[in-house]
């Protein structure tokens, strides 16, 4: 993996956006001061691919920040990737992967989950977060990380180091394998054993076939009586079936002339109700026609009243047009007369408000001093506020200023302490005795008491500034509610003001113009001197209504009595109806009775008739069996033949079957004997593939040049003085046992003998661990393949001395054609000019800043 570019926000000291560009760095060095934040660009990388950094949680974010980003551009096995991880605050992370394609296009690569995306992201580039760390980064503190693994996470990290993961993938494929021929072998062992137990059973159903067709042969004998028997009795039932009809059309006779005989009773008596009716109406004609006579007298009196009424109703509509003149200027007057007098009542108010009016305005002017007053204030008060301000800022300058210096004196002391054994100072690396050591860690907590008390101080300060501040605020703030308030004091003087003149000006107006017309209205609706013409039109039509003598009482009576007697017209109709209808309706009457006898004989006749067929009918069925019965114990025969027959089929089938099973059996038989043979080769492959197989193998092909690389590196750093060795094997506790058990043990030795890994100091430890991690990458880079294309160092060279930490450099520099990319992080000023190029980081309020340099 080749960096080329990197983007930072939000992301552990990174607050502002930052960007690298890594793309012309071959060998260069990332330098700045304690906490500036050099470490993070190597943690911005780690928790882009695989989500780890120094932490995994919302930590990682930038406390004045809501969310981290980081956006990564990598080179690998030539092709070009981009990853963009995010997170917000108690949110879950977004991550998205993309590849350039050979249109320069980036094409997505990210799954539908981030757990898949980051399984995506570990197979493109075979290796998960602690073998990346272990095989690329010596980060800072754990440049030993991997010589402290036990021997098996050890052998683990090596083998994905050298991409033996694959063979884990053969063996799972092996083991896949070996599975489905298992699996195979019951199934096959299975049909075997079923197939056997089918072959014991040839006597048995020959047996019961034999049964079989035995039983099917009596049930038919059986079936053809049965059939023979019901085709007799159907004969017989048609026959029967035929009387059965005949009798069934003679009841339909009876009942229709039934029917017919009761529609002519019933005529016949309706005709004679009608006759006696019509004989009742002649009986009254003598009455009937005196009350038509009285009729005719009564509507000659009506026509007479409607003539007067018709007269009456011309004379009251001419009366109309003048009261409507009368009551239209009445209600005029009288309209006017109500809104003068609201008018006065509303004067009458509005004189009383004039004086509350100005008492109000009064009051109002002498707010607007006091107002006036407050305000002017204000300019005072704001620049005391500003003043307040500026110095709360360079306080709370100084306090972080003074904090930060604190936490870079608690570092370096801290240091002093976790490294009391050794003679030399972990923050420059000189030699450091006791006494000196005594000293500075006395000096050092005493600037740490100083500063916090300074830091107390101005806490104290700045909480009685912020006081003062908050005084100051709230006076500014009735200043402005002062301000708003004279402005709402002038709006209200001159809402009063335009008040008082439009009642003085309404007051003036009723005075001169709509007082007096009150009075002249009051006399004339008194007087009743409006509309003359129209009362004097009234007077005239009223005369001639008096002369027209027209009484309403009088023509209701004539009317009243003209409907009582109306049905006399009616009355008189029927009568002539009745003399009409009578004659025709006693000959209707005589040719029923007629028809009726001879209805009454024909009607007894088909009752002799039905009743003799029904009897014979009853007498000749009574004996015939159930037939629907005897179908449903044919259709049972049947139905048994039936399922006898398939039955025999079914085991005819299962003697046949046999030849084919005993055929198949042999198949099987052969079957088995392969799939064993496989199964013991899958098995051997299984072994062949596991971690004591072909990849423990590799392992020892491939530590030889790990150690002679290791060496030759190792040798260069401490001048020949020390020398590794790897163990794979190893023996047991149990000493009964012959065999030796898989390891990865690092045998290190110099010119005091054999010694264990942590006898050695921190800066002999550093030596072999910087030895064989440039081991592994340089016998990766010769194996096709390889992905190590990137060191990363971190805090290195702090553990050795002058004489060590040139000779890393000149390590370095003997290895830097082998990679792609270096990158050595140091907070040693000696050590920037060291390498073609730099990285600076520097740390302010705002965040950690990034700037790269080309020497």
């Amino acid at each position: 993996m080749i960096p080329l570019r990197l983007q930072i926000r939000g992301f552990l000291s990174y607050r502002q956006p930052v960007e690298i560009d890594f793309s012309d760095l071959r060998l260069a060095s990332i330098t700045g001061h304690n906490g500036a934040g050099k470490s993070t660009l190597l943690d911005a990388i780690t928790w882009a691919l695989f989500g780890e950094a120094r932490r995994r949680d919302d930590a990682v974010i930038n406390n004045q920040e809501n969310a981290a980003e980081i956006m990564y551009e990598f080179l690998y096995e030539n092709n070009r990737y981009r990853v963009q991880r995010s997170k917000a605050r108690e949110k879950t992370a977004i991550l998205e992967f993309y590849t350039l394609n050979d249109e320069g296009l980036w094409k997505p690569l990210t799954e539908h989950s981030l757990t898949e995306t980051e399984k995506r992201i570990r197979s493109v580039l075979r290796m998960d977060y602690q073998t990346f760390i272990n095989a690329s980064f010596f980060l800072q503190g754990k440049a030993d990380q991997f010589a402290q693994q036990n021997a098996a996470s050890r052998k683990r990290i090596l083998s994905n180091i050298l991409g033996l993961e694959v063979w884990e993938a053969y063996r799972e494929a092996a083991r896949s394998r070996l599975r489905e021929a298992e699996y195979l072998l019951d199934s096959i062992q299975s049909q075997i054993q079923e197939q056997e137990a089918e072959v014991a059973e040839e006597g048995e159903r020959r047996n019961k076939l034999e049964e079989l067709k035995k039983e099917l042969k009596r049930l038919s004998v059986l079936r053809q009586a049965h059939e023979q028997r019901l085709d007799h009795l159907n004969r017989l039932a048609a026959a029967l079936k035929e009387q059965r009809r005949m009798v069934e059309l003679l009841a339909a006779q009876l009942s229709s002339v039934e029917q017919k005989t009761a529609a002519s009773q019933r005529r016949l008596e309706e005709r004679r109700n009608e006759a006696e009716q019509l004989q009742h109406i002649l009986d009254e004609a003598e009455n009937i026609e005196a009350a038509y006579a009285g009729w005719q007298s009564s509507r000659r009196e009506l026509e007479r009243w409607d003539a007067l009424a018709e007269q009456f109703q011309r004379l009251h509509q001419q009366r109309a047009e003048p009261q409507t003149v009368l009551e239209r200027e009445q209600a005029r007057l009288e309209e006017e007369l109500r809104s003068l007098q609201q008018q006065a009542q509303q004067v009458a108010r509005q004189q009383a408000q004039l004086a509350e009016l100005n008492e109000k305005r009064k009051e109002l002017l002498d707010q607007q001093q006091e107002l006036s007053q407050r305000i002017q204030q204000r300019e005072a008060l704001s620049n005391a506020l500003l003043e307040l301000k500026d110095r709360i800022t360079r306080q709370r300058t100084e306090m972080t200023h003074r904090q930060e210096q604190i936490e870079a004196v608690q570092e370096r002391l801290e240091r002093l302490h976790t490294d009391e054994e050794s003679g030399t100072c972990p923050l420059c690396g000189q030699p450091l005795g006791r006494a000196e050591r005594e000293a500075l860690v006395t000096r050092l907590e005493a600037e740490i008491a100083s500063g916090r008390q300074a830091v107390q101080l101005l806490q104290q300060e700045i909480q009685q500034a912020r006081r003062d501040q908050q005084r100051l605020e709230e006076q500014l703030i009735e200043t402005q509610s002062a301000d708003q308030a004279l402005q709402a004091n002038q709006r209200q003087v001159s809402a009063l003001e335009a008040r008082i003149q439009q009642i003085e000006e309404q007051q003036a107006q009723w005075q001169k113009q709509y007082a007096p017309r009150l009075q002249q209205v009051e006399q004339i609706l008194t007087a009743g001197q409006y509309a003359l013409e129209a009362r004097q039109k009234l007077a005239e039509i009223d005369a001639a209504l008096e002369r027209l003598g027209y009484d309403p009482q009088a023509h209701a009576a004539a009317r009243l009595a003209e409907q009582q007697a109306r049905p006399a017209e009616q009355a008189l109709r029927q009568l002539e109806a009745a003399r009409a209808q009578l004659k025709p309706l006693l000959n209707e009457i005589h040719q029923l009775e007629s028809s009726l006898e001879e209805d009454q004989r024909h009607l007894e006749q088909l009752r002799r008739d039905y009743h003799e067929a029904a009897q014979k009918y009853e007498t000749e069925s009574a004996n015939l069996p159930d037939l629907a019965e005897m179908e449903r114990e044919l259709f049972d025969l049947k139905e048994e033949e039936n399922r006898l027959r398939t039955q025999i089929g079914a085991a005819e089938q299962k003697v046949n079957v046999l030849f084919a099973i005993r055929e198949r059996l042999k198949e099987n038989h052969v079957r088995r004997e392969e799939c064993a043979r496989r199964i013991a080769r899958l098995k051997i492959l299984d072994r062949a593939f596991g971690k004591d197989g072909v990849p423990a193998l590799l392992i020892e092909q491939a530590l030889p040049e790990i150690e002679s690389r290791a060496n030759q590196i190792l040798s260069q750093l401490s001048n020949g003085g020390m020398n590794i060795r790897f163990e794979t094997q190893a023996e047991y506790k149990d000493k009964k046992r012959k065999d030796m058990k898989e390891t990865l043990e690092i045998i290190i030795s110099d010119s005091a003998g054999i010694r264990p890994y942590e006898m050695y100091s921190g800066g002999e430890a550093f030596r072999v661990n910087f030895a064989i991690r440039l081991a592994l990458s340089h016998v990766l880079a010769n194996r096709a393949g390889a992905r190590l294309q990137t060191l990363f160092i971190d805090e290195g060279f702090g553990s050795q001395d002058a004489e060590g930490r040139q000779r890393l450099i000149e390590a370095i520099n003997a290895v830097k054609d082998e990679f792609a990319c270096i990158l050595v992080i140091t907070h040693l000023d000696e050590l920037k000019d060291a390498f073609p190029a730099r990285i600076e980081v520097e740390k302010n309020n705002h965040g950690s800043t990034v700037r790269v340099l080309t020497l």
